[in-house]
């Protein structure tokens, strides 16, 4: 059989790193107070809105009879209380998304800014946070939004509405000084490909790196343990490395030789789990520890025949969606974003069509579990160039975990 090039862009993604006890996670997303305008020109009559993420200040807008909708400055904040323990830690605030240029500030100082509505992103935070012995220090989180038609910013123009907000999940994440690098477009720094899949055997390759932030040299081992649905370890990989103080390692692994993988299909989505870890030679502790799904599966395009996944030819079924719903705009929780998935199984479709930007970890999370090929579009709209066909077997994730 003869397998075409199609001419959008081909990468396979596995979302949503799913974090254990050596990163401590915390969501935010309660006790927000919001403000629509210009903070400058408050006047004693204005207050600020209690409010809980996910929130657009659009939300009434697609469905009222005035023209037109709010499209300029907006203000969040939140006191974060902060454990006297994490002084020890590196310390990170994520982002799901927010719409769509947000600068993001602690105590005063700006920590960073980012441009787009629709990814992911996090900044270290470690060095702007205050701490109490013994006590949760009290710390003061500001978030400015901007939802303003930027020439500059893709999409600038679509039937639909660009909402503003911080409209997906907001976390604290604290980890060990020596972890795998956290830096990297909001993943979870741990990058997995099968670059050759059959019936009978399948390759898995590892890339990321690990930091060593401590004020010693450390002995590490990192290895990377492959379970199945049913939690038997199926493989291991483990190296050593020597990480002086401040050292960044990059890291490139393989395991071979899996037999007899259980394919990942749209009638059996079978998911294993690799869990990549860091432990100190010297101690024998684990110091970082990161899970994310994986699937094996290979698929094809044929110009006269059509897809084929694991070699068998698939009618691709589906429907189109926006991450939108009348009364909340694009602020939904996640379990919204899974029902909708639920109900294209439910209707008998394989495919979703994710229109027109990456939309919230629980879309690809939902696939990943439920059998559901997913194309994730770029935020070009109008000028549309290639779009990204990915097997949603991901998450993270959160959180960036591309397979190519």
């Amino acid at each position: 059989m003869k397998f075409l090039k199609p001419f959008f862009l081909l990468n396979i993604c596995f979302l949503s790193a799913i974090t254990a006890q050596e990163r401590l996670v915390a969501t935010i997303n309660s006790n927000w107070l919001f403000f629509k305008g210009d903070t400058a020109k408050i006047s004693s009559s204005d207050t600020w809105k209690r409010i809980s993420i996910p929130h657009t200040w659009n939300a009434e807008d697609v469905m009222d009879d005035e023209p037109g909708y709010y499209r300029g400055d907006a203000w969040y904040k939140k006191t974060i209380y902060v454990p006297a323990g994490w002084k020890e830690k590196d310390v990170y605030i994520f982002f799901e998304g927010a719409a769509q240029v947000a600068e993001v500030f602690i105590n005063g100082k700006l920590v960073g800014k980012h441009t787009g509505s629709y990814t992911a992103f996090s900044f270290l935070i470690s060095k702007y946070l205050t701490y109490k012995n013994g006590a949760n220090a009290a710390n003061q989180l500001v978030v400015k939004l901007n939802n303003s038609h930027n020439d500059d910013i893709p999409p600038l123009s679509g039937d639909y509405t660009f909402f503003g907000g911080i409209y997906r999940d907001v976390y604290l994440q604290a980890i060990n000084k020596v972890h795998f690098a956290a830096e990297n477009n909001a993943s979870s720094g741990i990058f997995i490909t099968t670059p050759s899949v059959t019936d009978h055997t399948a390759v898995v390759n590892l890339k990321g790196a690990l930091v060593n932030k401590s004020d010693s040299d450390r002995n590490l081992v990192i290895s990377h343990q492959i379970f199945d649905a049913e939690g038997k370890l199926i493989a291991v990989q483990k190296n050593n490395f020597s990480a002086k103080a401040g050292e960044k390692i990059t890291f490139n692994q393989e395991i071979r030789n899996i037999q007899d993988p259980n394919l990942w299909s749209i009638e059996n989505p079978y998911l294993y789990r690799v869990v990549s870890t860091i432990t100190d030679a010297d101690t024998n502790q684990k110091v970082d520890e990161i899970s994310n799904p994986l699937g094996f599966r290979w698929y094809g395009f044929d110009a006269a025949k059509g897809f084929f996944l694991n070699g068998k030819p698939v009618k691709l079924i589906g429907a189109s969606r926006h991450q939108d719903f009348k009364g909340l705009g694009n602020a939904l929780p996640d379990a919204m974003h899974v029902r909708d998935v639920k109900l294209l199984k439910e209707m008998g479709g394989n495919f979703l069509r994710i229109a027109h930007y990456p939309q919230d970890p629980a879309v690809l999370q939902a696939c990943d579990r439920l059998g559901i090929w997913a194309s994730v579009e770029t935020p070009i709209a109008k000028l549309r160039v290639f779009t990204k066909l990915l097997i949603p077997i991901r998450e993270d994730t959160n959180r960036g975990v591309c397979l190519s």
